[in-house]
């Protein structure tokens, strides 16, 4: 069982789609590291209140134990996105979940399978667990999430939704 290791962006965004679900249903386990659950309690929204739910119940904490690593990481990304990396490598994670273009381009440096939220998305969407990527992805960006909008085409092409 290769777990999923996740950053606090995806989590926050999904949180506020109501689409936390969907992070459960793609992996096995999905660990979250102490920097990433600290930044997201930080906040006293709805979204925060769904992640701390989820940590009580399948989202695991867990801390990366090379703090050598993480100190080096966050040289050139945030503490959560080093945090992050550094447990999916320990852990062998099958995937790191991260939006961060940085962080994802650090992580596939160092052989590890990034995805993001809109990846997540258009996963469910292809699975059939969602009936419309474009109207998720709509949400999205209400709620304040970049993303480029050849990625936007890119995806919606993929789904057949344009």
């Amino acid at each position: 069982m290769n777990p999923w290791v996740t950053n606090a962006s995806p989590l926050i965004f999904l949180a506020k789609l109501e689409r936390l679900d969907l992070l459960k249903a793609s992996a096995d386990e999905v660990l979250v590291p102490p920097a990433v659950l600290d930044e997201i309690m930080a906040l006293d929204d709805k979204a925060a209140e769904s992640v701390r739910q989820a940590s009580e119940d399948w989202l695991r904490q867990q801390a990366p134990t090379n703090r050598s690593e993480v100190e080096l990481l966050r040289i050139e990304i945030g503490d959560g996105e080093s945090e992050a990396i550094a447990l999916a490598r320990e852990v062998g994670a099958a995937r790191v979940v991260l939006d961060d273009l940085d962080a994802r381009r650090k992580a596939r440096l160092l052989g590890l399978t990034p995805v993001g939220t809109i990846g997540l998305l258009l996963a469910a969407r292809l699975r059939g667990d969602l009936p419309s990527l474009k109207a998720e992805i709509d949400r999205l960006l209400q709620f304040g999430f970049r993303v480029s909008d050849a990625l936007v085409t890119r995806v919606l092409q993929e789904a057949d939704e344009l």
